[in-house]
């Protein structure tokens, strides 16, 4: 039995990470996520786990951190997108899990900057799936207009896993639990490959 707390949490996250690349929902050029796991507590994927170890982890490569980002166990690098996981997890207390992929069908609207409808009953009532402004990638600016876009769908955020747009960067999925948040990212990529292909039919 492994000493590492949360162990069976960072097992059902090598799932997830494992099933991001697969079905090519995140790619080399990155991704992250992170799980609260209890108070001011939260388990987050190491960087660079899609370039170095394409998404190939094991439960010791999950960082276990506070919400000021401080390493409370683990021997990793922390992932410079790590202040948006948890400006988002402390302030919402609906949200559990947030992730943050490249997903293949999403990136022609994260290229442009142009939002992902919502064309299927599998996201209804959650609305377009927004774009910020271009911000820098890996600056606290980002993370900072990421948080602020959840605050501005605050309303949804609390009720439901919704998702939202870094323009040429990737996307960025909410859910009250891993597997809700792991749910929706699937769900908007759907969206996006139906929206794409809808002039084809």
């Amino acid at each position: 039995m492994s000493n590492l707390s949360y162990y069976e949490m960072r097992k059902e996250m090598c799932k997830v990470s494992k099933l991001m690349w697969e079905r090519r929902l995140t790619n080399a050029a990155g991704g992250n996520f992170a799980v609260r796991v209890d108070d001011n507590r939260v388990l987050i994927s190491p960087s660079l786990m899609s370039e170095e170890k394409h998404c190939e982890l094991v439960p010791e490569d999950f960082l276990l951190i506070d919400y000021d980002r401080n390493i409370l166990e683990g021997t990793g690098r922390l992932s410079r997108e790590s202040l948006m996981h948890c400006l988002i997890l402390q302030n919402f207390k609906e949200i559990g899990c947030t992730i943050h992929a490249h997903p293949f069908y999403c990136m022609p609207f994260v290229a442009q900057a142009k939002p992902i409808p919502n064309v299927t009953e599998a996201t209804m009532g959650r609305g377009e799936v927004g774009c910020i402004e271009w911000t820098k990638a890996y600056t606290e600016e980002l993370s900072r207009n990421v948080y602020q876009y959840f605050e501005d769908h605050r309303e949804t955020a609390v009720k439901k896993p919704i998702g939202m747009i870094m323009p040429m960067h990737g996307v960025v999925v909410s859910g009250p639990s891993i597997y809700m948040a792991y749910s929706m990212l699937e769900r908007i990529e759907c969206d996006a490959f139906c929206t794409i292909t809808q002039n084809l039919i």
